[in-house]
């Protein structure tokens, strides 16, 4: 009895010693940390937010609008595109989005793109949080608005006049699949909130002040 509980101690042991040397020897901890709570795949745990297209002022951690945002919306909105490296919704999502700005780029790069469509400027910029910069993937918790803290996450900024009569950037962000039933009903989808964007955009863009 006391050898077979000595083994046990002793398994105990060795089995804490080899965690504890893979929570502080190796970066193994942080990243599962990173890419299982930190910032959750929607698509890993099935979840659907629902479509909602509301358009808000006030930023979402109540943080100022990051300046590569501001910079960009001087010339007209913009659209930005969130994820990871392991994301079947994002895999999924982003060949309409290259659809719809007739772009191409590949899922691990952080890219930028000043796009004439329709005949207005628009500046598209897909995140990649595995490699973008720490300014870059801190903005999703600014247009997080309902604090999902998941991607795929895309988000449009306009502009629009407040309730205090002065023009500001305004947007909204939607999740995962958008729930719709199939994918040229998320094409059109998306297309009606980038022309919303672009229709707000010109109809205010006279009374901005970057």
């Amino acid at each position: 009895m006391r050898r077979m509980f000595s083994t046990q101690i002793a398994l105990l042991i060795i089995f804490s010693s080899v965690f504890t040397g893979m929570v502080f020897f190796t970066d193994v901890y942080d990243e599962v940390y990173t890419r299982i709570v930190s910032v959750t795949c929607l698509s890993c745990i099935k979840l659907d937010p629902k479509t909602s297209s509301e358009f808000f002022f006030e930023t979402a951690n109540g943080e100022n609008h990051p300046e590569f945002v501001l910079e960009n919306l001087s010339r007209g909105p913009v659209f930005i595109a969130y994820r990871k490296d392991v994301c079947t919704y994002c895999d999924e999502m982003e060949p309409l989005i290259m659809s719809i700005l007739n772009i191409t780029f590949e899922k691990e790069e952080v890219f930028y793109k000043i796009i004439n469509f329709k005949g207005n400027n628009i500046t598209f910029i897909h995140i990649n949080r595995d490699h973008a910069s720490k300014v870059l993937t801190d903005s999703l918790h600014i247009y997080d608005k309902y604090e999902v803290n998941g991607v795929p996450m895309f988000t449009f900024v306009t502009i629009n006049y407040d309730p205090n009569g002065v023009v500001r950037p305004y947007y909204t962000t939607l999740y995962a699949k958008l729930e719709l039933k199939n994918d040229e009903e998320i094409k059109n989808y998306l297309t009606k909130i980038l022309e919303e964007s672009i229709s707000l955009y010109n109809d205010n863009k006279a009374g901005y002040k970057p």
